[in-house]
C-alpha cells in the first residue's frame, strides 16, 4: 500500500511524490458556503485571504488501474469558500495529460485553509494552483 504526502509549503508550487497509487474510496464534500461573492485572487494576493492550516497531508489516490506515472503536474483552478473548504476544481492543465488529475483533485480536498488575519469577513476566494508530482 503506497501513501502520498504532500507538503504544501507553498500554494503556489505544491510537490508530491510518487511512484504506485492505489484505489481508495471517495469521501463527502462539505456545503459549500459564501459569506460574499467570491473575488479572483493571484499568487501574489492569496495570502492577504487564506493561508493553509496544516502543512503536510497524507492520502491514498484512487486510481482505475495501478502503472507507473510519469513525472508531471496539473494546473487546477478552485474556490475556498468561507469556511476554508475547497470545492469547484476544474483542470486547467495536465502534463502529461490526464495522468494527475484525480491526485491533483484529491490533494485538494485534504487541504485546510483558515482566514488570514485581515480576512474577518471569509472572503471566499477563486484561486488557481499548480500541484507537481515528481
Amino acid at each position: 500500500m503506497k501513501i502520498i504526502t504532500l507538503f504544501a509549503s507553498s500554494i503556489l508550487a505544491t510537490t508530491i511524490f510518487a511512484s504506485t497509487l492505489l484505489l481508495a474510496g471517495c469521501s463527502t464534500a462539505p456545503k459549500v458556503f459564501l459569506a460574499s461573492a467570491p473575488v479572483e485572487v493571484t499568487d501574489a494576493t492569496i495570502y492577504q485571504y487564506w493561508t493553509f492550516k496544516k502543512t503536510d497531508i497524507s492520502f491514498e489516490v484512487p486510481m482505475e488501474q495501478p502503472k507507473k506515472m510519469e513525472k508531471g503536474h496539473v494546473t487546477i483552478r478552485y474556490l475556498i469558500d468561507s469556511n476554508g473548504n475547497v470545492s469547484d476544481e476544474k483542470i486547467i492543465e495536465s502534463v502529461p495529460a490526464g495522468n494527475w488529475d484525480v491526485a491533483g483533485v484529491k490533494a485538494l480536498t485534504q487541504i485546510e485553509f483558515v482566514p488570514a488575519a485581515n480576512n474577518v469577513a471569509r472572503t471566499p476566494v477563486y484561486y488557481t494552483q499548480t500541484i507537481m508530482f515528481e
